[in-house]
């Protein structure tokens, strides 16, 4: 009898298991069908991210060529459908800066984000709502470790770095020199003399007539350009005159003058001119203005100034001046390195980006002058032009930015601007993934 009951209650178990089967089965193939679809996802994921890696480093190539938002947004679309991006199921955004991750609002780096809606086979019993995978790229400039000293802003110049000297000899230790210019052969224009340099960067490409040694062992063509270092560099806020020339003209130096700052800043209305046979100096460090009128250091003249920052500008808006350093002069400045400054520290002169583009702006430092600099020389509109005799001084840090630099005789330049911190303008690199 015992038996029997358990053989009628087994046949009844197995009815219970044949419907709790059945009802489970839709879930049981939903998670296999769930397994079978995340290795496919896993793969098309992979696949969105190639694309997203391949159009962020297309992106910053041309976001460094200084195209617009919407050809570089078509770059990155282009390589990204190289690289398995579908536009009938995908979405793609280009952002520069990027709006999230470490280089958040950084303009020198491009997100790219690419948005897949994932197929669904068996999954789709347990899942309402098809997932979306996504994938982020991040390009900027990598492999630079090298720190020019000499900046040529232009970005089509012909011979934006130029030397033509016979004989003559540029040695700058410690220091890399950067052309922005995508010229094709004469980006920097070595015509002759000898050219030593740590390295030589291009956008475009260097012309070797002279003599160029390098530490770096080659010239370095179609490199990215460098930002401009002090692309925000503002005037700082003045009034009056304090030293005023009569009528429109500069004020002249006498001998054994001194010139101070009221609250760190003075105002030289219509230039400064330094006259032959004068020693002069800036007393006290700070901002000298030179309004509406040119740096002017004539031969046989003496000018020594520390901690010192010139900027040239014009408060009506024209007839702002420039640098004129004539030969047989003797000029003696250090940059502001002032803390409580520290906008401007480092920079020697600055020449107001308001002023404009112009021949009569360019600044020079003739043959046969003592230019003992320390610091940056900014012109962002014009050129600068050395023709020989001019060297940094023991401190060793001297920094050209202009729109071409230009050297037609001797100079020693090194490159120690540690001292004054931030703005070093690294070259050598180019566009890669950084995220």
């Amino acid at each position: 009898m015992a038996f029997k009951l358990l053989r009628l209650f087994l046949r009844k178990e197995h009815g219970a298991i044949a419907v709790m089967f059945a009802l489970m089965l839709p879930v049981i193939v939903g998670f296999v069908g769930l397994g079978v679809d995340i290795g496919v996802w896993y793969m098309e994921r992979r696949t969105i991210q190639t694309a997203a890696d391949a159009a962020a480093v297309s992106a910053m190539y041309e976001k460094n060529a200084g195209e617009s938002s919407s050809v570089v947004t078509a770059a990155a679309t282009t390589d990204a459908t190289k690289n398995g991006y579908d536009t009938g199921t995908d979405t793609l955004t280009v952002n520069n800066p990027p709006l999230s991750g470490p280089y958040i609002g950084d303009s020198g780096y491009v997100e790219v984000i690419i948005n897949r809606q994932l197929t669904t086979f068996l999954s789709e019993i347990v899942l309402n709502t098809p997932p979306i995978a996504t994938a982020r790229a991040v390009a900027g400039i990598t492999g630079a470790d090298m720190e020019a000293c000499v900046l040529a802003l232009s970005s089509s110049a012909q011979n934006s770095v130029y030397m033509n000297g016979a004989g003559s000899t540029v040695d700058m230790d410690g220091c890399g020199v950067m052309a922005n210019s995508t010229h094709g052969t004469k980006s920097v224009n070595v015509q002759n003399g000898t050219f030593n340099v740590d390295c030589i960067g291009a956008a475009g490409g260097i012309n070797e007539g002279g003599t160029i040694t390098t530490a770096c062992g080659s010239t370095l063509e179609n490199q990215s350009p460098i930002d401009d270092p002090y692309a925000d560099l503002a005037i700082p806020a003045f009034s009056g005159c304090d030293y005023d020339g009569p009528g429109n003209n500069s004020y002249s130096s006498s001998n054994g003058d001194y010139y101070t700052t009221t609250g760190g800043i003075a105002v030289f209305c219509g230039g400064l001119k330094v006259n032959s046979g004068d020693t002069v100096s800036f007393e006290n460090g700070g901002i000298y203005i030179i309004d509406e009128g040119d740096f002017q250091v004539n031969g046989g003249a003496t000018i020594t100034g520390e901690n010192v920052t010139i900027i040239l500008t014009a408060s009506d808006g024209s007839g702002m001046g420039t640098i004129k350093i004539n030969g047989g002069s003797n000029v003696e400045l250090t940059a502001n390195a002032s803390p409580s400054d520290p906008d401007y520290n480092g920079v020697l002169f600055y020449q107001d980006r308001d002023g404009g583009s112009s021949s009569s702006l360019d600044a020079i430092f003739n043959g046969g002058s003592t230019a003992e600099l320390t610091g940056a020389i900014y012109l962002p509109n014009n050129d600068i032009s050395f023709t020989g005799g001019n060297a940094t001084d023991g401190n060793g840090c001297l920094m050209l930015v202009a729109q071409t630099v230009s050297f037609n005789g001797d100079a020693d330049i090194e490159n120690e601007c540690d001292m004054y911190g931030g703005n070093p303008m690294v070259y050598g690199g180019n566009p890669g993934l950084v995220e």
